[in-house]
């Protein structure tokens, strides 16, 4: 029996997948749960005892290759211990091969753009651990305990189920805070402890135990691989043994410092120029993902989704077609009627790129006048290069709506998004809109995006329209409506006066952070970090991670990604 629970130079890396590109693999809520539960598990003091510098969480990884790397670095860093966590999607390659999905594979080619079994095995192997456990939550885990390369020296892999076999859900009843079941269970036994067994619990002890309760309530049961002394390391501490005693491992005694959760090998651009700048875009978009992809379901998420969408559409155009059809079941997911209606009004018209007529269809759907007026504004927006005709019937349709909107508020919302529409089609219909909005704030964000939408035809109108919208943004009373407003402004101005607009956005800026409420100040920085991005990358990058609510920040980080890819 081992002397302590966490020997030195061990490492824990627990790696979970909730959200995926593809529809083809549905998005796991209880990943990002069950992740948490195991590391709770592991860094409790009288359970796990890892020190939490230890333990280092991947949460929903984009790329197979990054992730590939991100275990490399640290399997060969570790000399006790070496436990990897995977809970997502397992898939079957085309040699039946267990394939550990990412964000982004692609179900028709997992063993590409996935992360294959045999390939973390040689990884496995070539760690100088003495230890080597792996517990895998996914479909068809067991399949890593079959095969030429299924033994590792040192090994144990527990899995959730057999070769064949496909994981369980969460119980139904079970709301956002749930776990798998496989994880569920296995954190609740090892809270609760086997009575009459020894202080410290193996797998050997827990294995058992855990396939009888999963069997008992109809659910799959686990498999394992592995014997000798990896199956019987001291896990966990038993719960149930009374007066155990806890020998304690110093953190500094512990030899492998754990690394930022970010892909290996990303770095951020040290100087301008376009190489650098599509770079630094990629970098953006992979961390706008990663942190976007953690959250629940909520407007900024579809935003956050929508702007990656934005900043890799020239490059990668059907992944950014993903991006937008994810972003649109985020939207749809929302179970509060406005926040869901706000985000499927920003989410139609990119969806409407790839395909109108479900854009307008779910523009169409939404019962409340205002928010049907901005996604039926979008839809035309997108359409207008193709069907000047369609667009102007939607954009009258979308006028029509906006102005039944009972909300003084929303109505102005919808008409400026109606002006930014009819900018492309009809700029003198649309400055009379524009003007017709009753509310500062909106009027001066509905003539920058006339001024935008001009300024490659006629760039005195365009200073014109902006010097309109600065005086009405400038003295606006409150925060939270000047520092968009301001910044939607600089946005555009930067390429007129780039001079100013950084002027601008530093007012923009300090209104910002002035505002109290934590997701008002954070929608406010995010949008001030997408236009600070045309003048001033590297500060626009260092506001949009100050941001503290992750869903803002990944919105924002996105935000300035999109304004470089566009620039």
């Amino acid at each position: 029996m081992a002397e302590t629970i966490v020997p030195p130079g061990s490492a824990a890396i627990l790696i979970g997948v909730s959200a995926y590109e593809y529809a083809e693999f549905p998005p796991i809520r209880a990943a990002r749960n069950s992740v948490a539960a195991v590391r709770s598990l592991l860094t409790d003091p009288e359970l796990g005892g890892w020190p939490a510098g230890q333990v280092r969480v991947i949460a929903n990884p984009i790329s197979a290759a990054g992730l590939s790397a991100e275990i490399a670095e640290v399997a060969v860093a570790t000399t006790g211990v070496l436990l990897l966590y995977y809970v997502g999607h397992g898939v079957l390659a085309g040699d039946g091969g267990l394939c550990l999905s990412v964000t982004a594979t692609d179900p028709g080619r997992p063993e590409d753009s996935g992360l294959p079994w045999r390939a973390l095995t040689e990884t496995l192997r070539g760690s100088p651990a003495h230890t080597k456990l792996s517990i895998l939550d996914c479909c068809f885990g067991g399949q890593a305990g079959s095969g030429p390369l299924a033994a590792i020296p040192g090994g144990y892999t527990l899995a959730a189920v057999g070769p064949d076999e496909c994981a369980a859900a969460p119980a139904p009843g079970h709301g956002d805070d749930a776990c798998t079941s496989f994880t569920a269970e296995l954190c609740d036994l090892v809270a609760a402890g086997l009575p009459g067994r020894a202080p410290w619990l193996t797998f050997g002890d827990l294995y058992p135990e855990l396939r009888e309760r999963l069997a008992a309530q109809g659910l799959p049961e686990p498999s394992e691989q592995g014997s000798g002394a990896a199956r019987e390391f001291a896990f966990t501490a038993n719960a149930a043994a009374p007066g155990r005693v806890r020998r304690r491992v110093p953190v500094a005694s512990l030899g492998v410092q754990a690394a930022p959760a970010v892909p290996a090998g990303t770095a951020v651009p040290a100087g301008p120029g376009p190489a650098l700048e599509r770079k630094q875009v990629g970098h953006l978009v992979t961390e706008a993902l990663r942190a976007a992809h953690s959250v629940p379901e909520s407007p900024p998420k579809a935003q956050a989704l929508v702007a990656a969408a934005t900043a890799i559409r020239a490059g990668d155009p059907g992944r950014a077609a993903r991006l937008v059809a994810d972003a649109c079941r985020v939207a749809q997911s929302i179970r509060d009627d406005e926040p869901r209606a706000l985000a499927l009004a920003a989410v139609t018209g990119p969806l409407a790129i790839s395909d109108a007529r479900t854009a307008e269809s779910v523009a169409q759907s939404l019962a409340e006048p205002a928010w049907k007026a901005s996604a039926l504004a979008g839809v035309a927006a997108t359409v207008a290069a193709g069907d000047t005709g369609r667009a102007s019937q939607l954009i009258a349709d979308a006028e029509r709506d906006a102005r039944s909107a009972p909300s003084r508020d929303r109505q102005a919302t919808a008409l400026a998004d109606v002006t930014a529409a009819l900018a492309v089609i009809d700029p003198d219909h649309a400055e009379q809109v524009a003007h017709s909005i009753a509310a500062p704030d909106q009027k001066a964000s509905a003539l920058a995006a006339l001024a935008a939408a001009v300024i490659g035809t006629d760039p005195d109108r365009a200073g014109r329209l902006i010097a309109d919208a600065e005086r009405l943004a400038r003295p606006l009373p409150g925060a939270s409506a000047r520092a968009p407003a301001l910044a939607a402004v600089a946005k555009v101005m930067a390429a007129l006066d780039a001079t100013r607009a950084a002027r601008v956005i530093a007012d923009a800026e300090r209104s910002a952070q002035s505002i109290p409420g934590t997701d008002r100040r954070a929608s406010a920085l995010a949008a001030v970090a997408g236009a600070l991005a045309a003048v001033d990358p590297e500060h626009a990058e260092q506001l949009a991670r100050s941001i503290t609510s992750t869903a803002w920040q990944a919105a924002a980080l996105a935000e300035v990604a999109a304004t470089l890819a566009t620039a």
